[in-house]
């Protein structure tokens, strides 16, 4: 008699209870579509969906040579890894510490403004349409950097070499050989750039300002502050429905030729040039960001920031103590991504085909709008927070888990399955082993998108529940400047700390695949 298994159910619930019911339940407590409500919000529905197609193009812009520069070149492996891990942490960080960084660089007295006047262009930045696209291009392109950049690597350089002998010119290589070749990951990091900008919320809010405003803002501002939830409701219906037709392109990408080693060229002169618009665009706001602690707010460096942040009665300001604000940020973060990696785990060992289409469909429904589903239905915001947490992180730590199991040795699976060994011990001793790597990049990603997560967090939470990310929105809108830089500071440093572990352990990695 065959022996059913039907774990493959916990995470067809999971994900089906998580993002279905409550959308569901929310369309039958509002009484469906209200098309005039869309209609009324034409505005706002085209300058999304402009500002998103035009932040991806630039995004492509800038990103396509950095992912040459990091795949192609003959740059030093140290200054490589330095590189990646710089250009990961703008993606992860959360919106509003992105904008610190920003305030502070095209501020009265920041750098850029200050460059910008000494080159006779105009110094005002902040609160316009150019601060919208910069900042969506300072969080996205780290986007090519890795999609593109990992694939460009994998190009057999036979390809090229013969391409050469043919008496091919460096600029007919890259259109005949090798980008044909990448058009598919070139593709699907426009999309994937083009979702994340179309649901922005945090850069258009603080700095597009009153005079911008995406459907995701609208949502948010129509739940929380007008209470009009039949107006919600029916920008939320239109956004999903547009998410879900471009998430749907992205289930068409197919890779080739992805099993070699990329030939290395010298290093470009144009790669000086770019590396200096780089540091100007990215580097600089990046480094203020996460230096913002120690600038001083009336000038100097210093850590008065860091004594005003531990002598402030935060508890007036964001409904909640230091203490207990870290407790919750570290607890929602810890138990959802575990959440998250289980519910991968279970879907990556059955790999039902069904089952791996139900792990991305959280991408296609907006933050904003699943939290608007689960306050309209009084769900307790510490389980929603939870649950939304983990639906958010599900689709990358499902990625990163289902590409590490397919490089599990099958033989040492079927030696040890000889040898009597039951599902238990095979998972404990051979296959988890062999995918720790994985796993813990995979809790990473998890760990810091959710401490990040602003959008679905400022929605569900009431006091006393705050997080990192809350806190130092609150912080800033109560005009705490010192004190959100202060936070902002220690946030940005566990960032770089987690993803510095990532790159240390990949290498590691890829030394010991060379020496074997």
């Amino acid at each position: 008699m065959v022996k059913r298994n039907y774990w493959w159910v916990i995470p067809l619930l999971y994900v089906i209870g998580g993002l279905f019911v409550p959308l569901f339940f929310l369309f039958y407590k509002f009484g469906g579509i209200n098309f005039s409500a869309i209609k009324d919000h034409s505005n706002v529905i085209k300058f999304t969906i402009t500002q998103a197609i035009v932040s991806s193009i630039f995004t492509l812009l800038l990103g396509l040579p950095g992912a040459y520069i990091v795949a192609r070149t003959k740059t030093h492996p140290f200054l490589k890894s330095i590189f990646r891990i710089l250009s990961s942490i703008p993606f992860i960080l959360p919106g509003v510490t992105m904008s610190i960084g920003f305030l502070m660089a095209f501020g009265r007295n920041g750098l850029l403004t200050k460059l910008l006047g000494i080159l006779g262009f105009d110094r005002k930045i902040l609160y316009t349409f150019t601060a919208v696209i910069l900042g969506h291009v300072f969080y996205n392109f780290p986007l090519f950097i890795r999609i593109v950049g990992e694939t460009w690597e994998k190009i057999d350089a036979s390809l090229v070499e013969a391409a050469k002998i043919d008496g091919a010119k460096q600029h007919r290589i890259f259109w005949k050989v090798e980008l044909p070749i990448l058009t598919p990951s070139i593709l699907k990091a426009f999309l994937l750039t083009y979702v994340y900008t179309f649901t922005s919320f945090s850069v258009v809010l603080i700095l597009g300002g009153i005079k911008y405003s995406t459907i995701e803002v609208s949502i948010y501002m129509y739940t929380k502050i007008l209470f009009d939830f039949k107006s919600a409701l029916s920008l939320s219906f239109f956004q999903i429905l547009f998410i879900s037709v471009v998430s749907y392109m992205l289930s068409f990408e197919k890779f080739e030729f992805l099993n070699g080693t990329s030939l290395k060229e010298k290093f470009p002169t144009w790669g000086y040039f770019y590396i200096i618009l780089t540091i100007a665009i990215i580097f600089i706001p990046l480094t203020y960001s996460v230096l913002s602690g120690f600038i001083n707010y009336g000038g100097g460096f210093g850590i008065e920031n860091f004594k005003r942040l531990l002598s402030l009665n935060l508890k007036r300001y964001i409904g909640t103590t230091f203490s207990s604000m870290f407790v919750y940020t570290i607890s929602f973060s810890i138990i959802s991504s575990i959440i998250s990696i289980i519910i991968s785990i279970i879907s990556s060992f059955y790999k039902i085909q069904k089952l791996q289409y139900l792990m991305f469909l959280p991408a296609s429904i907006p933050p904003v709008t699943l939290a608007f589903s689960y306050v309209s239905l009084n769900i307790s915001q510490y389980i929603s927070i939870l649950v939304i947490y983990s639906l958010i992180s599900l689709p990358i730590v499902y990625g990163i888990i289902s590409s590490g199991w397919k490089t599990i040795d099958p033989y040492s699976i079927e030696a040890a399955k000889i040898d009597g060994a039951n599902t238990f011990n095979l998972n404990l001793k051979i296959r988890f082993p062999q995918i720790k790597y994985h796993l813990l990049t995979a809790f990473v990603y998890a760990f810091t998108l959710s401490i990040g997560e602003m959008s679905a967090t400022i929605t569900l939470s009431n006091p006393p529940v705050s997080t990192l990310s809350i806190s130092i929105y609150r912080l800033l809108s109560s005009r705490k400047i010192p004190e959100a830089r202060a936070l902002n500071t220690i946030y940005s440093f566990i960032v770089i700390l987690l993803f510095s572990t990532i790159e240390y352990l990949r290498n590691k990695k890829l030394k010991n695949v060379y020496i074997k």
